[in-house]
């Protein structure tokens, strides 16, 4: 990359890292009146120091894309301070550590949230003033005209920080978009000289892949010019958001539906999050949490306290999905849907339903395995059988471990399929998740779910 844009993630880094340091130390002199650190929080400094930079590499928090945006570098900043909360918590109760201050803790990261606000915010204006200073840009050239090269033209002429500045559009064939004033718009064979004459550093490729002579002599150009050339394919006709291409020797192979969840390291990745997560819950809040609503469900109605289910899993493997009873016992339950208004919910499994309380058994299934925190749902068996014959798509989601959460249930597909087009809504955003798959994803997805248990959901019924 031109210039020092390579450079700008660690600027960012080595500036939180800083601020870090400078808080904790700050709030352990106004707590202790001392800068002589006793050993545990000597201990308790590198703790802080590790898991931030783990939890910031795993978020992608120093991604340019991620610096774009007040609201968005806002929101991951809340779930980067959010899993490192919950991960320093989980490391102090593991050590049984208790003799730390509370205070300490609390007023370190409520100092280090404002101080990286402000640094986030100063440092993103100093790139952008640097780079509308005219330092620091790379010189672009599109070559193609239709739908593709307006959606790279639109996207590189956004915004500043991206450091990116388009010098032209060629094309044989009119536009079939709008380009800037400063953008100038010409014929292919007037690319050469005005690629040397404008020190051009990338080119983008738009047009169709069957002008294999024209590709090959502006591939060769390029690299004797050494100008970096990126052909850019439509994939605009498919659902498919992200391609992997691997080479069997020398045969270029397009997989269309890339998934992260196939590397072994993701797995890793979610799964200990699972357990981390699922372990927290259990201790901290089912452990209390399911006696009382125990008491609460058999008050209400006879029968059991959770209500167990044969659901699909991963693989299209049956387990035993857990949830706390809201319906009288009925021959139905695994074959009808619950509905708004539905007879058989009890008076407490109403609250329970609406307030996603009944869901929290299961935690349990995310512990041993049979589910994850994040994920589709998963359907009883009946339906799995009936939507697979009527969906197309619809068995890719029995690809991964069915979820407690999923990008369909904050996307508006929770609940109720009443009509087919709502469960063809949820399985698309269902094989969106597994294209997409992070674990700042699946956080995202549960600050959203939290958040609409709190703002309550149109659909939870």
């Amino acid at each position: 990359m031109k210039g020092y844009s390579r450079y700008f993630w660690f600027i960012h880094f080595i500036g939180d890292v800083f601020f870090l340091n400078i808080a904790f130390i700050l709030m352990y002199v106004l707590k202790f009146d001392t800068i002589d650190f006793s050993d545990k929080y000597r201990f308790l400094i590198v703790i802080y120091n590790a898991v931030w930079i783990l939890v910031a590499l795993t978020l992608q928090l120093y991604e340019i894309k991620q610096l774009k945006r007040l609201d968005r570098i806002l929101f991951n900043l809340f779930k980067s301070f959010l899993l490192n909360a919950l991960i320093i918590s989980a490391v102090l109760f593991s050590l049984k550590a208790s003799e730390f201050s509370r205070e300490h803790l609390y007023s370190t990261y409520l100092l280090l949230f404002g101080l990286i606000m402000f640094w986030r915010y100063l440092s993103v204006q100093l790139i952008k003033l640097y780079r509308k200073s005219g330092f620091n840009y790379k010189n672009v050239i599109i070559i193609g005209g239709g739908g593709v090269a307006d959606q790279l033209h639109s996207y590189f002429t956004s915004d500043d920080i991206l450091g990116v500045r388009v010098k032209a559009v060629f094309c044989d064939n009119p536009l079939s978009f709008s380009i800037k004033k400063n953008i100038r718009s010409l014929e292919v064979d007037l690319f050469q000289d005005f690629a040397l004459r404008n020190d051009i550093d990338e080119v983008y490729y738009t047009m169709p892949l069957t002008y294999t002579k024209k590709i090959k002599s502006l591939v060769d150009f390029c690299d004797k010019n050494m100008i970096r050339f990126k052909i850019v394919p439509d994939f605009r006709g498919f659902i498919f958001k992200r391609v992997n291409i691997d080479f069997f020797d020398d045969v270029p192979v397009i997989t269309l539906r890339e998934e992260p969840l196939t590397d072994f390291v993701n797995r890793v990745l979610k799964r200990m999050f699972d357990i981390m997560f699922s372990a927290l819950v259990i201790i901290l809040v089912l452990s209390w949490l399911y006696p009382l609503i125990a008491i609460l469900i058999k008050l209400s109605s006879k029968g059991p306290v959770l209500f167990k289910q044969a659901r699909s899993g991963v693989d299209n493997e049956e387990f035993i999905c857990y949830k706390f009873r809201s319906m009288a016992q009925s021959d139905s339950a695994d074959t009808k849907q619950a509905t708004k208004g539905d007879a058989r919910i009890t008076k407490i499994g109403a609250f329970l339903r609406k307030s996603s309380l009944d869901e929290f058994p299961q935690f349990i299934n995310v512990f041993m395995g049979d589910m994850s925190i994040v994920g589709p749902r998963p359907h009883m068996l009946l339906h799995t059988e009936e939507y697979s014959a009527l969906i197309n798509k619809y068995m890719v989601r029995q690809l991964v471990k069915p979820g407690i959460t999923g990008a369909a249930q904050v996307k508006g597909f929770r609940g109720e399929t009443k009509e087919l087009e709502d469960m063809e809504g949820r399985i698309r955003l269902d094989v969106w998740y597994i294209e997409n798959w992070s674990l700042s994803l699946d956080i995202n997805i549960i600050f959203h779910t939290v958040w609409n248990v709190f703002r309550g959901d149109a659909n939870a019924f």
